[in-house]
Formats: C-alpha cells, sequence, structure tokens
C-alpha cells in the first residue's frame, strides 16, 4: 500500500529518511527518478540515508511503477518519492488509485517560481499539474515535516497568487 508519494527535488535525505519515514510508519522507500538509476554516487548516499529496517528501492519512472503496480508489494507500507511535480503526475497517471495522498516539500527556488512555504517554491507549471492530479481526486498538501503546519492545495494557490 502506498501510504504517500513526496515531491522533493532532494529526493532523499535526513528529514524525509527520518522523520516522514517515522510518520507514515513505512517499511519501503521507492525513489522513482530516471537519474539516479544511473548515479552510482547518488545511489550511495541514498542508501548511506536509508534508516535500518527500511528496504530501500531506486527504480525509473517506470520501474516504480512496475512496483507499485505489482501485487507481490500489496503488502508493504510504502513511501513514494520523486523529484518534481511533473513525475509524481506520471507515476500516479500510471498506478490507478494507488496513490491518494501527495505530499509536497522542499522545493528548491528556481526560474519562473514563487515561494509557497518556507523551503518549498513552485512554477506556473507545478501548480497546473497540482490542478490535473486534484481533478483525479488525489489529496494534494504541502508540509515541511510532520510537525509544521499543513497547507492545503487552496493555500497553496493563495500563496502562489499572491
Amino acid at each position: 500500500m502506498i501510504k504517500v508519494l513526496r515531491v522533493d527535488d532532494r529526493l532523499l535525505h535526513g528529514q524525509v529518511a527520518v522523520a516522514w519515514t517515522n510518520y507514515y510508519k513505512v517499511d519501503t522507500v521507492v525513489i522513482a527518478n530516471d537519474k539516479v538509476i544511473t548515479d552510482k554516487t547518488m545511489q550511495i548516499a541514498f542508501k548511506l540515508a536509508t534508516p535500518p529496517g527500511i528496504t530501500l528501492s531506486m527504480k525509473s519512472l517506470e520501474g516504480a511503477v512496475a512496483v507499485i503496480n505489482n501485487p507481490k508489494h500489496a503488502e508493504r507500507t510504502i513511501m513514494v518519492i520523486t523529484k518534481t511535480m511533473q513525475d509524481a503526475e506520471y507515476v500516479c497517471g500510471k498506478t490507478g488509485s494507488a496513490v491518494r495522498d501527495v505530499l509536497l516539500g522542499g522545493l528548491r527556488s528556481g526560474e519562473g517560481k514563487k515561494q509557497i512555504d518556507m523551503n518549498s517554491y513552485m512554477s506556473e507549471d507545478d501548480i497546473c499539474v497540482m490542478d490535473r492530479m486534484e481533478q483525479k481526486g488525489i489529496n494534494i498538501f504541502m508540509q515541511a515535516d510532520p510537525a509544521s503546519r499543513k497547507l492545503n492545495s487552496e493555500e497553496i494557490r493563495r500563496n502562489f497568487n499572491k
């Protein structure tokens, strides 16, 4: 079962590895990213960041979809992590209703992006992707860590349009 899909441009790092895996009580983290499968340095770093007792699976987007859609993983409690909103939309679109909640956080600033929360920025395209995902029944929210305030999609839009 997919507990949550997190969009974080750093993918797996300390806060995600410790705070979010504990909060959602996951036993598996699936990193869905086409570049990570060819980057040995990133693979080593992510393996080192993975807490004891958590299974780490680093897959291409297609590979992550295959894992999520494989009935043999149905008993696992899984957190999926993508780097971008577009990757999250792709995974959600290929996995039926497996992903119900998308947690946004750790989206760094960049050209054409506006600040939404302390450490998260989104572009107009990101907002459009969020809208499309929401229209498909996916619950989208932004939260830096489990103890911080949660912003719903309406608040995300309001902050973007300021």
